[in-house]
Parts: structure tokens; C-alpha cells; sequence
């Protein structure tokens, strides 16, 4: 089995990203909406894919949000393996990525041409365990 990257394909933000990602890697990767794998992968919680993308590597394992696209991207590109190689061994900039990470997911309406707006809920809320928990925003319930 060939690496997956799973998407959030309702996201026009995300479809954006990984069509870019597609030019890159060509057939090398395979990309699903989760709402697809999810259905044929019940083994893998929905939270995971609700919470950020998600790479199915070779072996199984699998990684989450920004160690999912530096991973995606290292066989393409050379910087992308030297930051992947500093995420791996570094704290602190696993700890910069992952925020950045989370900034761009929770604020992707601001990364989204306005006519392609995202159309799922723009607030995410910090559990006090530290994940992710999307709400849903009262202006989007009355349309």
C-alpha cells in the first residue's frame, strides 16, 4: 500500500492545498477525502480526521497535522526534509510548526479567496485536555 494523505474535502482551503500537493507528488501519494476513507476505515478514530489531516504511511503508522505534511513533502523537496529532520529531533520547533499548524486550521477562512470561502465552522475551541474541539458558530445554524 502507497502513503495516503487524508483531507478535509468539504474545506475549499484544504482542496486548495492538496491539489498543490498532487502537481508535487504526483501518483506517489494517494489523497482521500475523509468523509470517503473514513467510511472504509472505521478503525481510525473520526476525531483524528475531524482534529487535522492525517498520513497513512507505507507500514500502517500514520502522523497528524504539520508532521503529516512535512513528511508529505520531504521526498519532493530538500527543505522539507531539513525541517522535517529538525522536527523530529527538536522540541521547540516541533512546538512552533504545530502551532502554526493549528493557526492556519483554525483561521483558514483568512487563507481562502473570499469566493471560496470554507464552508464548515470557522471557531475551534481549545479543550482543557489540549485538542482541538470544533463548535458550531450560531450565524451558521440560522442558514
Amino acid at each position: 500500500m502507497k502513503r495516503a494523505l487524508i483531507y478535509d474535502g468539504e474545506c475549499q482551503f484544504c482542496v486548495n492545498c492538496v491539489d498543490l500537493l498532487k502537481r508535487v507528488s504526483g501518483d506517489s501519494i494517494a489523497y482521500y477525502p475523509s468523509s470517503e476513507f473514513s467510511k472504509e476505515h472505521p478503525e481510525i478514530p473520526l476525531a483524528n480526521f475531524e482534529k487535522a489531516v492525517q498520513l497513512i504511511r507505507e507500514n500502517g503508522t500514520g502522523a497528524s497535522a504539520a508532521e503529516a505534511i512535512l513528511e508529505t513533502l520531504t521526498a519532493f523537496h530538500p527543505a522539507a526534509k531539513w525541517i522535517h529532520s529538525w522536527y523530529s529531533k527538536s522540541l521547540i520547533v516541533r512546538s512552533i510548526l504545530d502551532a502554526g499548524y493549528e493557526f492556519v486550521a483554525t483561521h483558514r477562512q483568512l487563507f481562502t479567496p473570499l469566493r471560496q470561502t470554507c464552508e464548515l465552522p470557522l471557531h475551534l475551541n481549545r479543550k482543557k485536555s489540549g485538542g482541538i474541539e470544533s463548535t458550531i458558530n450560531e450565524s451558521s445554524l440560522s442558514k
